[in-house]
């Protein structure tokens, strides 16, 4: 080591022990004695640091626990939207995770099996509605193949109605055709819908 770099080591050990010893410093009003080195400012690069370093500290994602995450049990999510079905006084209720055959069921329902329905808990309303537990005392849920032919049957009933009604019009479109051709007139074919 030479002349030159043990100078400026010792210069620099001085230096900094001077930045570090108490100084008189002028408070405004009086001599105080306060460290250098606590007047002197933080470098705003040290600042910066610090503050990208506590970013990323909060934007660090964070595990999840197993125990903290609670996933909702389709029963209970049946139970309560039975519940909001039924207590819905005249609105049009959202039926939200109930299918038809579920929604057909609480329609069925009359007053009294309505209220006793109500009074278990969402779980045990929806593992009913779901088929997995028979309630006392309320009818049970039809299975879906039940509900199937039991809709199909209903479906065959409207649809008789209507075909009579048709086979109607069209035995009395024949009667006004055959009318008209008896007074020289000739009927207007019905209009057909135009091709696109």
């Amino acid at each position: 080591m030479g002349i030159r770099n043990t100078f400026a080591a010792i210069m620099r050990a001085a230096f900094a022990a001077l930045a570090r010893a108490p100084k008189l410093v002028w408070d405004g009003t009086r001599f105080v004695l306060r460290a250098a080195a606590a007047i002197l400012p933080t470098p705003p690069q040290e600042e910066a640091l610090a503050e990208e370093e506590l970013l990323a500290e909060l934007n660090r994602p964070r595990e999840i626990l197993k125990a903290d995450i609670v996933e909702a049990d389709p029963r209970e999510e049946w139970g309560y939207a039975a519940g909001n079905y039924l207590a819905s006084c005249g609105e049009e209720p959202a039926a939200g995770v109930l299918d038809e055959r579920a929604i057909a069921h609480l329609d069925s329902l009359d007053v009294a099996e309505r209220a006793a329905l109500l009074a278990y808990e969402p779980r045990h309303i929806g593992q009913h509605l779901m088929g997995e537990r028979k309630l006392k005392n309320l009818p049970p849920v039809p299975t879906a193949a039940q509900w199937t032919d039991a809709e199909k049957a209903r479906l065959a009933a409207l649809a008789g109605p209507v075909r009579e009604g048709n086979a109607v019009i069209r035995a009395k479109m024949a009667e006004v055709a055959v009318a008209m051709r008896e007074h020289g007139y000739e009927p207007v074919p019905a209009p057909r819908p135009r091709a696109a």
